[in-house]
């Protein structure tokens, strides 16, 4: 499982990257196994955190969930929310079995800055990840089409 932060110039960057990644994981083309959505908005004194956001389901069942399946390190939020500025979003997802080219088709047409800002995947993984980003947005290129049944 990798891990990664993902910082956007806009407080509605990083909610636009989960509802990307939702259409991904229903493709199965990403497994997301947690995700945080971190904002700050301009008024607040302080980043806002939302914890474990993919998951749609009770309370109680989603506290069993996470003692099931594996969920974002609190240091890596807190690592994140130093990186903030007023303004800004952040997402941070632990990810498995991801493609490259769909994480960057993730962050095709969202219209902001994203910059990779936090991330346990090695120097070459992460300049690979960060070359298909920019290689996507350059070209205009959205995510893999959707596999028909």
């Amino acid at each position: 499982m990798q891990t990664s932060a993902w910082r956007f110039s806009g407080t509605e960057g990083a909610d636009d990257a989960v509802v990307k990644l939702k259409a991904l994981a229903a493709q199965d083309l990403i497994e997301l196994q947690d995700v945080t959505v971190i904002r700050w908005p301009r008024w607040a004194a302080q980043p806002i955190v939302q914890e474990h956001v993919t998951e749609e389901m009770s309370k109680v069942s989603a506290l069993m969930g996470r003692r099931k399946n594996a969920v974002v390190d609190g240091s890596m939020i807190d690592a994140a929310r130093g990186d903030m500025t007023p303004g800004t979003s952040v997402i941070v997802m632990m990810t498995a079995n991801a493609k490259i080219d769909a994480i960057a088709g993730t962050f095709q047409g969202l219209g902001r800055d994203i910059e990779l800002i936090r991330s346990d995947l090695s120097v070459p993984e992460q300049d690979q990840l960060k070359e298909a980003i920019s290689q996507a947005i350059s070209r205009g290129q959205g995510p893999p089409p959707q596999r028909t049944q």
